[in-house]
């Protein structure tokens, strides 16, 4: 694996039904991985694009091959990676659900293209989500994107900004 592009990873936008609630989600969540492929439920919420959560799973399991990662699990060290935040409790606030979150993305990595999206239809088999048709990212409207991000330059640089954040943590 020698750049972001090369980290798998499958992932689905959907809906939680009021039913559920994180709790459930999560215990769900430690039902359906292995010891290879992680799942994470997240708040997509500050997710600029597909290439930001792709270079955060790179980074996650590049840091957990090499031995510098902070978390001691993979999807802990996947919101750290996202947010660029080194602090646990920062990363969960800005990419973590709650019962509140109503919009989520279930993402699998760690194994190829193919064992990740076999987990995550077994983990919606399993599950009452609703899977958001045709949603791409980001889910969030670029000028919102640009103000949580501190991003004073136009919407072209967001993106770098965000995985340069992303790089930072190793760095930090």
């Amino acid at each position: 694996m020698d750049s972001p592009s090369d980290a798998t990873c499958s992932y689905k936008i959907c809906r939680k039904s009021l039913r559920l609630s994180a709790d459930d989600l999560f215990e769900i969540v430690r039902e359906n991985q292995n010891d290879y492929i992680s799942i994470q439920v997240i708040d997509p919420t500050w997710i600029v694009s597909k290439k930001h959560l792709q270079a955060a799973v790179y980074h996650t399991l590049k840091a957990f091959k090499n031995g510098r990662n902070i978390a001691r699990g993979s999807e802990t060290e996947l919101l750290l990676r996202l947010s660029g935040f080194r602090q646990i409790k920062n990363a969960v606030k800005a990419f973590g659900i709650n019962n509140q979150t109503n919009t989520l993305l279930l993402i699998a990595f760690g194994g190829t293209s193919k064992e990740n999206e076999s987990i995550l239809e077994r983990f919606f088999s399993n599950t009452d989500l609703e899977q958001v048709e045709n949603a791409e990212l980001p889910i969030t409207d670029i000028q919102k994107l640009l103000v949580y991000y501190r991003c004073d330059k136009d919407s072209s640089f967001l993106e770098k900004e965000v995985l340069e954040k992303i790089a930072s943590v190793e760095i930090s």
